[in-house]
């Protein structure tokens, strides 16, 4: 999982340095804001089915077409509720500067076919098929480096006017041609769905409503600073503030694989209950822990190169990258204490907290941005993860 997972870092990193130097910095800050908001609400699609699909192929492989076919079934009822309120939510919130087929070409991708590919990817971790998840993690980057390298020819032909839209088309494209390799790959290895019954459905809706919440709530917190940015500072700040970020996901890809790669095992010790999985979690956090504290400390090292990387433009990202470089350890034990309480089946624990962190970085960044501009948006989202961490030790305390 982490060779695939690098390995789509590296395509995303030459992605992510092509788009930020085409676009230059305050039409990035503009895709960044649109599609900040756009994959917080794609998380909330198929209601967190895909979940409780894991969850259940984990403990039982021969559920998995019935468990297939309720998932593609969930996603297919919420996109376009969605897809409504996404609408909505871009005509409220994003400068009015951002054009509308930006806006419909980064959420048709990221509320339709980015959360497809995502759960392709699902479908093999309940089997525990890493080397195929791992496989298809890796999918979506290909096509989108060809994006990027089309946006590359693209800019020389048209004006830079024109190539944010450009971009979002392209970007839409890559992902439609994601999706369906994704679902080809699992029909050919898996087999085609079964049409669920309505109380399975409801059934699995109930449960992974919980994981659907935890995980928009969790976007909102890792992403809307961005949006809010656009709105409340400038797209150029929202731009600077976005590249550093994109630096730290990054760098936490390894520590995303791990947990990847640990979650059936996760799900399967907390069948045993909440001690036997918290035995298994603190066997394999010092690695995490460690690894977090090394690449953290070169981040603050080497901020120094963003200029040089991405062009002058993103001068304004050293000091932010300088200051985000911790997020990945203090990200590593709330992320442990989360995952411990829902392979023990107490997900809406995590859930709680989540909401409490994505309603806080709301709130914080709503105050500190008009203040301190993009210190005030690191200042909310070191205050959020805080506050999640708080509320996770207070419930894991109690149940002593």
């Amino acid at each position: 999982m982490t060779v695939g997972l690098g390995l789509r870092t590296a395509g995303q990193a030459g992605v992510f340095l092509i788009v930020a130097r085409t676009l230059r910095v305050e039409a990035y800050g503009a895709y960044a804001a649109v599609l900040a908001l756009a994959s917080a609400l794609g998380s909330f699609s198929g209601l967190g089915v895909q979940m409780i699909m894991m969850r259940e192929v984990a403990r039982d492989s021969a559920i998995f077409a019935s468990a297939w076919g309720a998932t593609l079934v969930a996603i297919a009822l919420s996109t376009p509720a969605l897809m409504g309120i996404y609408l909505l939510g871009a005509w409220a919130i994003l400068p009015a500067g951002i054009s509308w087929p930006v806006v419909l070409f980064v959420g048709v991708a990221e509320l339709l076919f980015a959360p497809f590919s995502v759960v392709t990817i699902t479908a093999y971790q309940g089997h525990d098929r890493i080397g195929r998840a791992a496989h298809l993690v890796l999918v979506p980057i290909v096509p989108r480096v060809a994006a990027a390298l089309a946006l590359l020819l693209a800019s020389f032909v048209l004006p830079m006017s024109n190539l944010l839209v450009t971009w979002s088309g392209l970007y839409a494209l890559a992902g439609l041609v994601a999706a369906i390799y994704s679902g080809v790959i699992v029909y050919r290895d898996l087999g085609l769905p079964v049409m669920p019954n309505a109380r399975m459905l409801r059934n699995y809706a109930r449960e992974g409503l919980a994981f659907a919440l935890s995980g928009t709530a969790l976007k909102l917190y890792t992403d809307i600073d961005k949006t809010m940015l656009a709105r409340l500072n400038t797209l150029e700040g929202a731009g600077a503030y976005s590249a550093a970020h994109r630096l730290v996901d990054m760098v936490g890809v390894p520590l995303q694989a791990l947990f990847g790669a640990a979650a059936p095992r996760f799900f399967s010790e907390g069948e045993a209950g909440t001690r036997r999985v918290t035995r298994y979690a603190l066997r394999i956090l010092p690695f995490p822990i460690i690894y977090a504290v090394v690449f953290g400390s070169l981040l603050f090292e080497m901020a120094d190169l963003m200029p040089r990387l991405l062009g002058n433009s993103f001068a304004p990202a050293v000091d932010t990258l300088r200051w985000l470089a911790w997020l990945p350890l203090a990200a590593t034990l709330r992320r442990f204490l989360q995952v411990t309480f829902v392979a023990s089946g107490r997900q809406y624990v995590t859930s709680f907290a989540v909401m409490v962190g994505a309603a806080l970085n709301v709130i914080l960044n709503l105050w500190a941005i008009p203040r301190w501009g993009i210190h005030g948006a690191v200042l909310a989202t070191y205050g959020a993860e805080a506050a999640m961490m708080g509320v996770l030790v207070i419930v894991a305390l109690r149940a002593q």
